[in-house]
Order: C-alpha cells, then structure tokens, then sequence
C-alpha cells in the first residue's frame, strides 16, 4: 500500500484486520529475476510488485520461500497463477482481493498452503494467532481521542509487546536452517490519522538489533529494515520516533518441513 496522494490504486477502507483498513496497497515496478540457490543469510534478489496489482502478500510468501528454498521464476509465477485461480472460484473473495476490500491475510493464507502443497512442505506457525483484530485508521497516538486509544480487541485481550514479538520473530528466525517469516505492518506519518502505508513483506536474517527485509517494494518510500526499537504494536503507542506498527495477529512464521527419505 502507498500514501493516498500516489498514483496507485487504492484500498478500501476497513476498520479492523478481518477486512478494513483506509490505507494503500504498496506497489512496485515489475521485474522478475531469476532465483538462486539461497544459503542461511544470504542476498538475493526479491522478486518485485508490479504497479498495478496489489498482491503483496502472495510477493511476500514466495520471497519467504524464496529465502530457504530455491524458487525460479517459472515455478513462483506457477504459484502465483495458481493461487488467483484458486481464489477466482470465489467472485466475492476475488472482487475483494483486487478493489483491496480486506487485509490480505486469508490471502497470505491460501498462498502458504498452496505452497506447502506444490511447492515445498511447510510448517506454519501463528504465534499471536489470538490477538485482537486492530483498527489502523483514525487519529492514534498521544493526541487521540479517548475511545480510540486501546490496547485491548473487543474482547479485552491485550495486544503483545514491540519486545514479545521481536523476541519471537527473531528467536525463530536464528533457531535453524529453512526458517523464514511473512509480517503486515503499516506506516504512519506525524499528525496522520491514516497509514500511508499498509504492507505484507518477508523477514530476513536479523543483524544485531536491525531486521532486514526480502521486500517487493521497489518505490522511494519502501520499509526495508525494521529496527528492535522502532515500531509499535498497538496505535495509541504510535509517536514521532516510533512511526510503525506490526500487526501481531498477521505475523507467520515458516519452517521447511522434514522430508522423509525414499
């Protein structure tokens, strides 16, 4: 998602994760290189959104993938294909997708176990799959009014600490080899009620306190580090030096699965 005065197409407004946010689906020029093979830590070139689609998500699983497992070309359109295919049988679902009417995580979703299943077995894991569903837009931060500063979904479960997810999503990172994530966040900007960014990218290997990111952004104002100190998890804890917010409910965690030998 882009800010809401780029030429990009726009998403829906929504309130909560389960289908709302007024934000813009991220967008890149398209370039699709070819894969190789990865090694734990290693650079490579993410493949790359076009401007004019707004499937971040299904980018965001097959740079995931791509980090672990070799993924050409071929094979990662294939999926991409397959997955709108899939998704098209539902003209609902479909329409919803594409006019950005949702937050992509059933998306996200379809991708992994279409990947799981033609790809690569998979291990998935949600580790703040419980957390409430947040309300992105509107004022937030020290200034907001008082019903729309909470920490707590509709039903009083607080949001996890910048520090509980970090913890998690690196321990699991550095935990052993074929480790990859998929995460939502949103970008806002000082005395912006709205997030002029709302994105599904995949995480790298973390390098001390900084987490570099297998992004399919390639636009001036793409997010390709996330610091340990410098995001949120809850808006009304948003503040000049603390802009971005990471949804912890939408935070994936993969493992390539063993195989068993012939």
């Amino acid at each position: 998602m882009v800010a809401p005065n780029s030429h990009h197409t726009p998403e829906a407004p929504h309130g909560t994760g389960d289908g709302s946010a007024a934000a813009r689906e991220q967008s890149s020029s398209a370039s699709l290189a070819p894969s190789p093979s990865p090694r734990a830590g290693q650079s490579f070139p993410p493949y790359h959104q076009g401007q004019l689609d707004v499937f971040c998500g299904v980018y965001a699983v097959a740079n995931a993938l791509r980090s672990v497992q070799p993924l050409g070309m071929g094979q990662a359109r294939r999926l991409f294909n397959d997955v709108l295919l899939d998704l098209a049988r539902d003209a609902d679902a479909f329409r919803a997708v594409l006019y950005n009417a949702t937050d992509h995580d059933a998306l996200v979703r379809a991708v992994l176990e279409r990947a799981s299943r033609d790809v690569v077995p998979l291990r998935v894991e949600r580790p703040f799959a419980a957390s409430p569903a947040l309300r992105v837009t509107g004022r937030v931060g020290p200034d907001a009014s008082p019903p729309a500063r909470r920490t707590h979904g509709p039903d009083a479960s607080p949001q996890p600490t910048p520090r509980a997810v970090w913890e998690t999503l690196v321990g699991w990172l550095c935990g052993g080899a074929g480790r990859a994530a998929v995460l939502r966040f949103h970008r806002y900007l000082p005395f912006k009620g709205d997030p002029v960014i709302s994105h599904w990218t995949a995480a790298g290997i973390p390098l001390g306190d900084t987490l570099f990111l297998h992004d399919s952004s390639r636009e001036s104002n793409a997010i390709h580090v996330i610091e340990r100190g410098g995001f949120v998890t809850a808006p009304e804890h948003l503040s000049d030096d603390r802009l971005l917010l990471v949804e912890p409910r939408c935070l994936y965690l993969l493992e390539v699965a063993a195989q068993d030998a012939p």
